[in-house]
């Protein structure tokens, strides 16, 4: 038991280091370019980058998720058939996400759209699947408990594309659209070379991967759907600020998001070990195993970013003049209110991934509907009037009411009775 209890502390540990990284390396790439180029130049990698997070998400909630929840149920040549399976999956969502990128591109050349925005989605026709491959490998990694590998991973793409980037800064070419250049060769270079060392975990075989994939459907039609849901209520803050207000608000937003990064670190390397970890209670130990030990990290984390946000409070502002420049000075309390926004996202993230692993991301899915209802209703009315302060406003709004409902709802289904009746 002591063994057990010390290699998950072990892992937590090297989860950490890994979300550690990942957040440096995009907290950097922001920093440099809202250093080196205009809020408008920071403007359009921020709307670039709500095109790659909604990617991610849709590739987390429709391939990831299922692999997360059933490949700990497999072994041996059962699971690598799985994996190829997956690696089919996640190919073809790519090659569909490449084929929209392009027909969006095409319409923005001839004029529509914010100045410059183009280049970006052209940028990301070509490096959108590069960076889709990189996460792919990522969470592959967490499924398996092979944060080691990960935290290697990730550090080798850190190297590439913080390095690529100075070294645009520095000869004064550094944009939105090389910045995107860059991103793609590191998430290239280093998936390339993770798939040659590992290639023989993945046996493809399609009729498999068909098989697989109305298999993962039946579960992951609700988690998908849920995902659209979600990042449609958390990534159109910085188009609608685009809209009203012109991309330097949108970088402004950016750079706020950017100092709030500090505090996403250790919730995002939390939450990158307990998904895979709440999938793994479920399977060994039920049902209610999983209840006490959702509850406990949903304590847990509540606690640690408190703390963060009232730290937050005091230092919001002069850290992102720090960062950032005077440029963007004024904005301390956007910070403020995004961090309480994370307390209240972090509360509910244990409950939701709990209800994936109980094969109800149905519930999860129509929870999502609340933030999706308020950001076209108080969200869009607050960007309009207050701008970043406004959207920062929303998501807190969002978040909170989503949190309180999941809580509720995870807390009715997993009692034994009610459990034990829908199994």
């Amino acid at each position: 038991m002591d063994y057990l209890r010390s290699r998950t502390v072990r892992k937590g540990w090297f989860t950490l280091a890994n979300q550690g990284v990942v957040s440096a390396t995009n907290f950097l790439t922001g920093v440099l370019i809202g250093r080196f180029c205009t809020k408008e130049e920071f403007g359009l990698y921020m709307l670039g980058f709500s095109i790659v997070l909604f990617v991610l998400d849709l590739q987390i909630s429709l391939v990831s998720t299922p692999y997360m929840v059933y490949s700990p149920r497999l072994k041996g040549t059962a699971l690598n058939l799985y994996s190829g399976s997956s690696l089919i999956h996640q190919l073809a969502l790519s090659t569909i996400v490449m084929f929209v990128l392009v027909v969006w591109s095409g319409f923005l050349s001839f004029g529509s759209g914010p100045a410059g925005l183009a280049s970006v989605v052209w940028a990301l026709v070509v490096t959108i699947g590069l960076i889709m491959l990189r996460e792919f490998v990522r969470r592959i990694c967490f499924a398996g408990l092979r944060m080691e590998i990960a935290l290697i991973f990730d550090l080798c793409v850190a190297a590439i594309q913080i390095s690529g980037l100075f070294i645009l800064a520095k000869l004064g070419f550094l944009s939105a659209t090389h910045a995107y250049w860059v991103i793609g060769i590191a998430c290239g270079v280093a998936g390339a070379s993770w798939f040659l060392l590992n290639r023989a975990g993945f046996k493809i075989q399609i009729s498999q991967a068909i098989s697989d994939f109305t298999h993962n459907w039946t579960f992951g039609k609700w988690v998908f759907a849920s995902g659209i849901l979600w990042t449609i209520s958390m990534n159109l803050y910085p188009w609608f600020l685009t809209f009203f207000h012109g991309t330097a608000s949108a970088g402004v937003w950016g750079a706020c998001l950017g100092v709030l990064a500090m505090a996403n670190v250790p919730l995002a390397g939390v939450q990158n070990f307990l998904g895979p970890k709440i999938a793994n209670v479920y399977a060994n130990g039920g049902i209610l195993m999983l209840r006490r030990f959702a509850i406990k990290a949903s304590m847990l984390l509540c606690i640690v970013m408190s703390i963060l946000c009232c730290a937050l409070l005091i230092l919001g502002e002069p850290l992102l003049v720090l960062f950032y420049g005077e440029k963007y000075s004024g904005n301390g309390v956007v910070v403020f209110v995004l961090a309480l926004s994370l307390v209240a996202s972090s509360v509910a993230f244990s409950f939701s991934r709990a209800l994936f692993a109980i094969e109800r991301a149905d519930i999860d899915f129509k929870v999502n509907f609340i933030p999706f209802f308020i950001l076209f209703t108080f969200g869009l009315s607050f960007v309009r009037s207050y701008g970043p302060l406004g959207a920062a406003i929303g998501l807190l709004i969002a978040n909170l009411s989503a949190s309180v409902v999941r809580l509720v709802l995870f807390t009715i289904l997993s009692r034994p009775s009610v459990a034990g009746a829908s199994s």
